[in-house]
C-alpha cells in the first residue's frame, strides 16, 4: 500500500513538472512566472533550433560516416535554420524584455555558427 502511495505521488509530480515545462518553458515544481507571448514564442524557437542543429548534424555525419549524399536533408536544416533566423529577428524588433533580447542573441549566435560550419 505504501509503495502504491509513493508511486502515485512520484507520477504526479512528474506530471506537475511536465505541464509547468508545456506551459512556461521551464521544468520546475513552481514556475517563477508565467513566460510573456514573446516568450512563449522564443522558447518554441529555441526547440525548433535544437530539432533543425540536430538535423543538420545529422546529415552531417551520415555523409562522413557512410559517403552517402545527404545534401537534401542538409539544405532542409539550413532552410529551417533561415526560418527560424528571420523569425527571431522579427521577435527581437518588437521589443522584448532583457533576459529574452539576450536569449535571442544567443541564439542567433548559434545560428551563425552552425552556418559557417
Amino acid at each position: 500500500m505504501g509503495k502504491k502511495v509513493l508511486i502515485a505521488v512520484f507520477v504526479g509530480l512528474l506530471g506537475l513538472i511536465a505541464f509547468n515545462w508545456f506551459t512556461t518553458g521551464e521544468a520546475t515544481l513552481i514556475p517563477a512566472a508565467p513566460l510573456s507571448a514573446q516568450g512563449r514564442q522564443l522558447a518554441k524557437l529555441e526547440s525548433d533550433f535544437a530539432t533543425a542543429a540536430h538535423q543538420f548534424y545529422q546529415a552531417s555525419h551520415a555523409a562522413g560516416m557512410t559517403g552517402t549524399d545527404t545534401t537534401s536533408e542538409a539544405q532542409a536544416a539550413l532552410q529551417e535554420l533561415d526560418r527560424i533566423e528571420q523569425a527571431a529577428e522579427d521577435l527581437k524588433r518588437e521589443n522584448p524584455s532583457a533576459d529574452d533580447t539576450r536569449r535571442i542573441d544567443q541564439l542567433l549566435d548559434n545560428i551563425q555558427k552552425i552556418k559557417k560550419n
